[in-house]
């Protein structure tokens, strides 16, 4: 497994060097993880894989985490520092060891300002510039393995929220029901990563918290949520009615249902995302519901549940086989009504693949 990860770092540093970029730094976070093998959460340790171009990689972590915590990357290489010490002096003397204190050295957008400007002031005349678009040029085409672990998550998730809406019950809080979705995915091997739930006027709310809010007939019933396995997200939202549905809870849902549709057959190899997004939202304007679809169509699913590619109007990335995302059109008229059908997605040489399979149905 290793190899996979070497293989993708070996793929960043060749379009790194086309850059003037001599050397990777990546402290904790999907990065690391994406490009070693090694995972390990952002804490008030500080953790690093240096990756110069020329020369042998090394991790540096702190003591008690000398065993990697049982992982295998790539890099054999690992310096620790103990706890009375500054690991920032440590990162610094390795980046001199390497010849890299008078290069460029890339980093991601997510490393921290603050361990940024300490090594700054220890090393003046290296130069730290953003790998981002590298990086993430690579994570938003999924190979094979990414892909199964997504579908699986996917599996998951509507199988969750399948049970979920069948055991809706006139009384139960928002709570309950998150709470039994969440148990669902375990009982299903994976990991639940977030459920939000919202009946009524609070489906209106596109983040809303579920809370003790009862279920009363003739409510909407709006369930996002999202599961993880090995490391790899789902996202699906479905929004039903408990009850007998009114006839303006019937037409927002199926224009919103006809807008997710919308996208799906807009999308196919070379579609922009924002020629994505504006498949969805002309058929939410042409219903006199433009101001209420008040996001983006969607955002990149993998390692993360918001990642590249955000497709959005303004963007005119290509979107191409193998990238992952959602397509999640909404409207939300606030004190009245919220609705939103969200699947998780992918772009295949033929076109768009719903990754989530759950029916989309106004009736639970």
């Amino acid at each position: 497994m290793s190899g996979v990860f070497k293989r993708r770092a070996e793929k960043a540093i060749g379009l790194l060097r086309g850059r003037g970029v001599e050397g990777l730094l990546l402290f904790p976070g999907v990065e690391l993880f994406y490009l070693t093998g090694f995972s390990i959460g952002l804490s008030e340790r500080p953790s690093a894989a240096l990756i110069p171009f020329e020369g042998e990689p090394v991790l540096i972590v702190p003591e008690l985490e000398r065993e990697l915590r049982g992982q295998r990357p790539w890099i054999r290489e690992v310096e620790t520092w103990r706890e009375e010490e500054d690991p920032f002096d440590l990162i610094a003397e390795n980046l001199r060891r390497r010849g890299l204190s008078r290069s460029k050295v890339g980093i991601c957008e997510t490393a921290p300002w603050g361990w940024v400007k300490r090594l700054e002031e220890r090393l003046p005349t290296a130069r730290f510039v953003d790998a981002s678009e590298v990086v993430n040029s690579l994570r938003m085409v999924k190979e094979e393995g990414e892909l199964d672990r997504i579908r699986r998550a996917c599996g998951i998730t509507d199988r969750a929220v399948e049970a979920g809406f069948q055991g809706l019950e006139e009384g139960m809080t928002e709570l309950e029901l998150a709470s039994a979705i969440r148990e669902e995915m375990r009982r299903l091997g994976g990991m639940p990563q977030f459920c939000l739930v919202l009946f009524g006027e609070k489906a209106a709310l596109p983040h809303g918290r579920p809370g003790e809010r009862r279920l009363r007939r003739g409510d909407v019933v709006l369930v996002d949520a999202g599961a993880s396995v090995d490391g790899y997200f789902s996202d699906l939202t479905r929004t039903v009615v408990f009850g007998e549905a009114t006839a303006r809870q019937r037409r927002i849902w199926e224009v919103v249902l006809r807008a997710n549709r919308a996208a799906f057959e807009a999308i196919r190899p070379g579609t922009t995302c924002e020629e994505a997004d504006g498949a969805a939202r002309r058929v939410i304007e042409e219903e006199g519901f433009g101001e209420f679809f008040i996001h983006r169509l969607g955002h990149g699913v993998g390692l993360q549940v918001h990642e590249h590619p955000y497709l959005v109007k303004g963007n005119r990335m290509p979107l191409r086989p193998g990238m992952t995302f959602t397509i999640e059109p909404g409207i939300y008229i606030v004190g009245e009504i919220g609705v939103r059908i969200e699947d998780t997605a992918l772009c295949t040489p033929e076109g768009c693949e719903s990754l989530t399979g759950m029916r989309r149905s106004l009736e639970p």
